[in-house]
Parts: C-alpha cells; sequence; structure tokens
C-alpha cells in the first residue's frame, strides 16, 4: 500500500500517541483496580486515546478504506465520546481500549 505524505505523517503520531498509552501503563503499572481508582492514570491513558481518535479524522478516506482490519469508525467515535460526554464514559471500556486495542492499533500501523 502507498501512503501519502500526510497520512504517513498522521500514523507517526498516532503511533507516539499508542506508546504514550503504553508509558502510562507501564509508569502506573498493569493493574485495572489501580486505573478505575487513580485519575491521574485514566486521564494519562484516556488524554492519548482521545487524540488518536481526533488524528484519525484526519487520515484520508482512500486509506481507512484501504486499511479495514482498523476499526477507523469506532477510534473516530471514541473521541467523540471522550470529548463529549467523558464523565459517563466507561472506565472498563477505557481500561479494555488501553490495554488491549492500543496495542493491536499500534501493531497494525507498524506493519503498514
Amino acid at each position: 500500500m502507498l501512503l501519502n505524505n500526510k497520512d504517513r505523517q498522521i500514523l507517526d503520531h498516532i503511533v507516539k500517541y499508542c506508546d504514550e498509552v503504553d508509558l502510562a501503563i507501564s509508569e502506573y503499572g498493569n493493574d485495572k483496580e489501580t486505573f478505575l481508582n487513580n485519575p491521574v492514570f485514566r486521564n494519562a491513558c484516556a488524554m492519548p486515546i482521545m487524540q488518536i481518535g481526533e488524528l484519525a479524522k484526519r487520515l484520508s478516506p482512500e486509506f481507512c478504506q484501504s486499511t479495514p482490519n482498523i476499526p477507523w469508525k469506532a477510534i473516530k467515535g471514541m473521541r467523540d465520546l471522550f470529548a463529549h460526554d467523558y464523565r459517563s464514559m466507561n472506565k472498563d471500556m477505557i481500561w479494555m481500549t488501553a490495554i488491549k486495542n492500543i496495542p493491536e492499533l499500534k501493531q497494525n500501523i507498524e506493519q503498514l
């Protein structure tokens, strides 16, 4: 797959935000209870996840269509939930996104 320069730059930024989530988990520990009870830990994961969704909105439609293994629509939708209704976000969903979906996203992008 041929990436245009803009999409490549966006993907590079998305990977950096994936690394920030990984760093937060490394700093605080891969422990769900700590995550659920520590708002600083939650925010350290949530902000990069929201930024990933924001960046995903800037990817070209052609690129998104060419990578059906990456759930771009869900990524963009999560950003909207974070931005507009963060207080009602399901903490379990944020945790699963941080420990499962973000590493998968990073791996998929790096394989491109």
